[in-house]
């Protein structure tokens, strides 16, 4: 497989942005526990901000790196005062290392990706526009952050409804250790542990909060980039919506994990 080295080794890109979240062609009856939550957590809102993003990029390779670093930095503002109806500013950061073992394709990949939010100039609550909005909301959980759980179904009190409905929170640590290993020609198998959680405020970070999860792999090698099957298995089953969640997570994708 070719590789694809990257172009560009340090970056800086700054922008600004308008944007107006809407909610339509919601398919629940009025009787649906979650019908009073949607207008509340998904208002319709104008956000207008400014962003700033840094990148530093020392892989080897873009799509299956054997060694080398990639580091984000990215800020976001929005105002009243540029347009937008809320205020909140946005730090999220990320931090990947990979390490050639000493042997083709067997490498060590690892990683730390850290977000908070802070609202500010809220609107009155009877609005319903009163905290971050959830397009800025962080999310965890899937097959590229946390993986042996559902799609954005890892989060702290508050983050995650009653009903196990996703709501996000305004700060984020995920981590991710994983080791790759060559097996027969363009076939190869990872092993992975990942960790992390969202939190409602960054205030509310705790230790004994983190989930996490382990499991194994296949990567082939295509054309495309690595084709790629996770299995995970959660650490800490808990009891959500009612429910005890399920034990593991089957995840397929095209591309390494990070």
């Amino acid at each position: 497989m070719r590789k694809l080295h990257a172009a560009f080794r340090t970056s800086c890109a700054a922008a600004s942005v308008i944007g107006t979240t809407r909610i339509f062609d919601v398919q629940l009856s009025p009787n649906d526990q979650l019908a009073p939550l949607i207008p509340r957590l998904f208002p319709q809102v104008r956000i207008s901000a400014f962003s700033l993003a840094l990148a530093r990029d020392t892989r080897d390779d873009v799509v299956d790196p054997q060694g080398g670093t990639f580091l984000t930095a990215d800020g976001t503002v929005a105002a009243r005062a540029i347009g937008s109806e809320v205020g909140f500013s946005k730090v999220f950061v990320t931090g990947f290392i990979y390490r050639n073992l000493g042997h083709p394709h067997l490498v060590f990949a690892g990683g730390l990706r850290l977000g908070v939010a802070n609202p500010f100039g809220a609107q009155p609550s009877d609005d319903g526009i009163d905290v971050v909005p959830a397009s800025e909301r962080f999310f965890a959980g899937g097959d590229t952050t946390i993986r042996g759980f559902a799609l954005d179904s890892v989060g702290a009190t508050g983050t995650i409804s009653p009903l196990g409905f996703p709501i996000g929170g305004d700060a984020v640590v995920i981590l991710n250790g994983e080791l790759r290993a060559p097996v027969w020609r363009d076939l190869g198998a990872a092993a992975f542990i990942d960790g992390g959680n969202v939190f409602l405020q960054p205030s509310e970070f705790a230790i004994h909060e983190l989930r996490g999860s382990v499991g194994f792999g296949l990567r082939y090698r295509s054309p495309l980039g690595p084709i790629r099957v996770d299995l995970g298995f959660k650490l800490d089953r808990r009891e959500v919506g009612g429910r005890l969640e399920p034990r593991t997570a089957l995840h397929f994708s095209i591309g390494q994990a990070f």
